[in-house]
């Protein structure tokens, strides 16, 4: 089945592709203008500002801006930036405090610029789209680490701590029954920056939701937002019907909803994760394509 996205006739920015080309450019000079006043000099291009400080990602600044009436934005700015300031001034020295603030995060694979990469080696792929990153939960900010701080306090410390946390993170949840066969959904949602994360911890997770153990058959999940994360154990014959109510909700609420993360549908299984969604950009439409071996788990729910 396909699922289709309204074509965009405007033009929009290969950069920062939330915003258009001539609104991107306004960002990028409301950027410049902002640490011109502050005596800083800055080279902004693409989805990048860089300083003698490093380099950063305005990504997700354009974003924010992209749900805002265009008068506020050199508001959006100053606050950003502003946020940005108070956590590099309040990021916690001793490896405890900050092994108490640290967490696994699922972000885009394209989140971190590709001339920034080189300093964060340590970042995981875990399915077409996501990444896993480990960051900081400051009063103000959200930072992700990079190379250098994570060697500071530890690969394998922070991240042991960073899943610990996650798992404990309170969120929400809703039972839904899909529209198209009835299948059971589970939408969990909040106010945390780390809802979608949890996929990271989807066992534990659907245990806590659930209280039983996902099946040995996995569950199919989806991760449109960093606050939003749809999944359906499998284990009910109407498995198509949840294959399809998850794709749609899914697309829907990566279009409409601050902090968009994955459109697709994927397949948890054993820790394992498969992407199930081909997204064909000429047609603007998104097919779910399951392999074999989901097809046959499928079938067997279904009893055929």
């Amino acid at each position: 089945m396909k699922f289709f996205r309204s074509k965009r006739q405007t033009q929009y920015d290969p950069d920062l592709t939330a915003l258009t080309v001539d609104q991107a450019d306004y960002l990028r000079e409301l950027v410049r203008r902002h640490h011109a006043d502050r005596g800083v000099q800055v080279t902004v291009s693409g989805q990048t500002l860089q300083q003698a400080e490093g380099t950063s990602n305005l990504y997700n600044l354009a974003e924010f801006c992209r749900r805002a009436d265009q008068s506020d934005w050199p508001g959006l700015v100053e606050r950003h930036f502003r946020s940005l300031a108070g956590a590099a001034g309040t990021t916690p020295g001793d490896a405890d405090d900050v092994l108490r603030c640290a967490y696994l995060r699922l972000i885009a694979d394209d989140a971190i610029p590709a001339g920034m990469m080189h300093g964060f080696s340590y970042l995981r792929p875990v399915a077409t789209g996501l990444m896993e990153a480990l960051s900081l939960d400051l009063p103000e900010t959200v930072r992700t680490l990079d190379d250098k701080f994570v060697a500071h306090i530890g690969l394998e410390r922070l991240r042991a701590a960073g899943r610990a946390n996650l798992i404990a993170d309170p969120v929400e949840y809703d039972v839904l029954q899909g529209p198209t066969e009835g299948s059971t959904l589970y939408a969990v949602h909040g106010d945390s920056m780390f809802v979608a994360s949890k996929a990271l911890v989807l066992d534990d997770l659907a245990r806590a939701v659930t209280g039983r153990e996902l099946p040995e058959e996995g569950a199919l999940f989806a991760v449109p937002s960093r606050g939003h994360l749809l999944f359906h154990p499998l284990a009910e014959p109407q498995v198509a019907g949840a294959v399809n109510d998850l794709a749609a909700m899914a697309l829907r609420i990566h279009q409409e909803n601050p902090g968009p993360l994955s459109p697709r549908l994927y397949w948890w299984r054993k820790g394992s994760v498969t992407n199930l969604t081909r997204i064909d950009d000429a047609e603007h439409s998104f097919s779910i394509v399951a392999p074999e071996e989901l097809m046959s788990v499928m079938r067997r729910l279904a009893g055929r």
